[in-house]
């Protein structure tokens, strides 16, 4: 199987998150950016347990995230993001 990089753009609530967990592999990576760093908020975060995630850092400080810090997800900027994208075999966006 292929691992997908999952770009999630919007909030998504609970439900949509399990679905996002159950449908995707646990050799998958996750991008949020724009509203999608609202996601970090939410306790179903727990959900992606040991998985790679990544937040676009200026957008979680345009949204007042910046204070937001985990060592579960990593901070990154959009050169990143891009070598991201060229690491995977494909991309999702949520």
């Amino acid at each position: 199987m292929m691992a997908i990089l999952h770009i999630i753009a919007k909030q998504l609530d609970t439900e949509m998150l399990a679905k996002l967990v159950d449908r995707s592999h646990t050799d998958d990576a996750y991008v949020f950016m724009d509203d999608g760093v609202y996601v970090l908020l939410s306790k179903g975060i727990t959900a992606f347990s040991a998985r790679s995630m990544f937040v676009l850092a200026d957008h979680a400080d345009e949204r007042g995230l910046n204070k937001f810090k985990t060592d579960r997800v990593k901070p990154i900027n959009m050169a990143d993001l891009v070598n991201l994208t060229t690491s995977y075999a494909s991309s999702m966006s949520w």
